[in-house]
């Protein structure tokens, strides 16, 4: 009998061997690439955006008493912190499109707030556009970065006693009379000006103390580190995310820092152009999915 069984009829074996040499080609035929069909109206699809809400987990340090006291002292009270959560996997490919994104979000631009040239508060609004950032380096997980200034002379480390300088007077009204200002706000004239690399300026961590440092323009500055250290240390904690690394067991950190030095809006970034003192950071947790805004705008008294 010329019949074979395939399934649950019997079929002349001819006939078989046609039918399988029929499929053959598309058993080994490369598979075909998906075609999308085109957007309504023949436009091109749009990557999805992110979208961000506010997030009420606090900033404890930062909130606390001693910073806030301390914030006071230096003129740094128009600084504002928000934490935000957003909806998708966060890539390092994707950092323009997301600080874009962050800008132009509707629960972001009603949360966040900028200075005006006098002091005022206003909230961004509309379209947000040619949006400039840098991405810093977040390596760093000890104070003792900071270790030099006691070798340089700048802080007597005994006492943490910071070494005066003769006064130097710097436009808007800023004054400078310790060699620890002299260092992060007279730049290359500073005779400090290589204690640390480029690529030791671009820490997130020597960001949060020279803002602290500088201040406001009615900044009283500290005669020794302790406040200046411990504050440091408060804000990065609050507004850097950290994990165990489980091949050695070490403490990395997890999150990815951005400066943001301009943007095209309804209002200014910046109501003056004083680098020393404006700062704005996002501070991005991929694993958390939030993001830290950290922002003050410097408002001159004369």
């Amino acid at each position: 009998r010329d019949h074979c069984v395939t399934g649950f009829r019997a079929c002349p074996l001819p006939i078989f061997f046609r039918l399988l040499c029929s499929f053959i080609p598309f058993l080994f035929a490369p598979p075909m690439a998906a075609v999308s069909s085109p957007a309504p109206g023949g436009a091109s699809s749009e990557p999805e955006k992110y979208t961000f809400e506010v997030s009420s987990v606090p900033f404890p340090g930062m909130h606390g008493e001693e910073v806030r006291k301390n914030f006071i002292k230096w003129d740094i009270t128009r600084s504002q912190v928000a934490r935000f959560r957003f909806d998708k996997l966060f890539l390092r490919s994707e950092a323009p499109a997301f600080v874009s994104d962050f800008f132009n979000d509707p629960n972001v631009q009603q949360c966040i707030m900028m200075c005006d040239r006098n002091g005022g508060s206003l909230h961004l609004s509309g379209k947000v556009r040619n949006i400039k950032f840098t991405s810093l380096k977040c390596t760093a997980v000890s104070l003792e970065f900071f270790d030099r200034l006691y070798s340089s002379g700048i802080v007597r480390e005994e006492d943490q006693y910071i070494a005066k300088c003769l006064d130097r007077f710097l436009p808007d009204g800023v004054t400078v009379s310790d060699r620890l200002r002299e260092m992060f706000l007279c730049g290359d004239d500073s005779e400090n000006a290589e204690l640390f690399s480029d690529d030791e300026k671009a820490e997130f961590l020597y960001h949060v103390l020279w803002r602290i440092v500088a201040g406001g323009g009615l900044c009283q500055w500290e005669d020794d580190l302790t406040a200046y250290r411990d504050t440091c240390k408060l804000i990065y904690k609050d507004l850097v995310g950290v994990q165990k690394n489980p091949c050695t067991d070490e403490i990395e950190t997890c999150s990815l820092v951005y400066q943001v030095t301009d943007l095209e809006a309804n209002i200014p970034l910046f109501g003056r152009d004083v680098p020393n003192h404006n700062f704005c950071y996002l501070s991005v947790n991929p694993v958390r999915r939030e993001v830290c805004y950290w922002y003050s705008s410097f408002v001159s008294v004369w």
